[in-house]
């Protein structure tokens, strides 16, 4: 992975801009989905309307809801994501202070569950198959949040964050609904009914897999074996997932879009923990990967967005692109990666960064919504440009220093 000093230059400021715009708000924005906050109340109105309210905020390019009551919100997944970007990039100033007072602030905004820990979004959401009331549990959000716990305890070693980690294996175990049978294992999104959408039930995986890397419980090794192995065994010849199946009839939900992302970055946590890579699980990770860039992003660095569909390129899915070569390459050091990963950091800078720092939220064929969602797009773009950047400079350390002039203030 190669910058010159001007793109180091420039990647290092434009972090640094995101850092402070985020900083000077405490975390708090809007997200694309947060319309149920509003004071009119949606909800009252029967089942679609919500649904509906939720859709139209969603896609529509200028931001309403202050005209009808949604506030910002503090929302633990963004916390989570800014945690783990903290704590894989130490170059931020007072990193160690600032991870530790988001690991705290994690510990307040934690949903009460009956045991163990967990968490969810601070707005309700409704979608044609359930309505989560706010702050109703996950496994994707509590996912998320235990991955910058986890981050934070390899950092810092605060043993607080440990026993979150264990906390949230309880509820994981207690919580969600567990799908086991013979050769397959799914884990639920949610608390409301048993399903199986593939990211979802690999990022409780991921819990458990992180988990018994530092504990060495092997109950969490097996959960998460096996739920990973269901997933392995979906994947199509070309590569891709689709997004989850049906329990009771097996049809699969076709959607090809960030969540590729996900899905590769899990399996590759996943195995990493556990230490264990098998010839199925490097087989996917090469197959899915060369998907995921020769499929899913132009070659100037665009992500896009459901496949066949190009457009509207989405800032989330920029994000994701460059965690995912991040990671990728930091696996297999592979040229390739390192490529994909500059190319969709700098059409990102280049094309939805605004000059107060934010990220624009999508961009379509011919306008921008300059939208700031805190989580959906500014939380993702701070994990991502801080793993971009502690990869490039601990590759330097090992061939060679980082370029004087690229040593920039922070």
């Amino acid at each position: 992975m190669d910058f010159t000093e001007s793109e180091l230059i420039k990647l290092k400021r434009s972090l640094r801009y995101l850092r402070d715009y985020c900083e000077k708000r405490k975390y708090k924005g809007y997200d694309p989905y947060d319309v149920l906050l509003s004071k009119v109340p949606f909800v009252k109105f029967g089942k679609w309307p919500p649904i509906l309210a939720i859709q139209f905020f969603k896609r529509f390019p200028l931001n309403f809801r202050p005209l009808i009551g949604v506030p910002k919100s503090l929302n633990p997944k963004a916390l989570g994501l800014f945690l783990k970007g903290y704590c894989t990039y130490k170059a931020h100033p007072d990193a160690e202070l600032k991870a530790r007072d988001l690991f705290e602030k994690l510990l307040e905004v934690q949903t009460p569950v009956e045991k163990g820990m967990a968490w969810g979004y601070p707005f309700p959401w409704a979608s044609p198959e359930k309505y989560l009331p706010a702050w109703s549990p996950t496994s994707v959000v509590t996912g998320f949040v235990a991955q910058g716990i986890d981050a934070y305890y390899r950092a810092y070693g605060d043993e607080r964050a440990l026993d979150a980690l264990n906390q949230a294996c309880i509820f994981l175990s207690e919580g969600l609904h567990h799908t086991d049978e013979d050769e397959f294992y799914a884990i639920s999104y949610s608390t409301v009914k048993p399903d199986f959408c593939y990211n979802a039930s690999l990022l409780a995986a991921q819990t458990y897999a992180l988990t018994y890397s530092h504990t060495g419980q092997s109950q969490y090794k097996s959960i998460a074996h096996r739920a990973l192995n269901s997933v392995l065994q979906r994947q199509k010849s070309d590569g891709s997932w689709n997004y989850s199946e049906n329990l009771e009839t097996g049809k699969q939900r076709v959607q090809i879009d960030f969540h590729q992302g996900f899905v590769l970055d899990s399996i590759l946590s996943i195995c990493k923990s556990l230490n264990e890579f098998s010839e199925a699980s490097e087989g996917a990770l090469q197959k899915g990967f060369e998907f995921y860039r020769e499929k899913q992003f132009s070659n100037e660095g665009q992500a896009y967005w459901r496949l066949p569909e190009r457009y509207p390129s989405d800032i989330h899915h920029q994000a994701q692109g460059l965690i995912t070569a991040v990671n990728y390459f930091d696996y297999t050091n592979g040229k390739m990666a390192g490529l994909m990963a500059k190319k969709i950091a700098f059409y990102a800078l280049n094309h939805f960064q605004d000059k107060r720092g934010y990220f624009y939220y999508r961009k379509h064929r011919n306008f921008t919504d300059r939208t700031s969602y805190m989580r959906w797009g500014n939380a993702w773009m701070f994990l991502a440009m801080s793993k971009l950047l502690n990869s490039y400079e601990k590759q330097e350390k090992m061939h060679g220093a980082v370029p004087e002039g690229a040593k920039i203030s922070y």
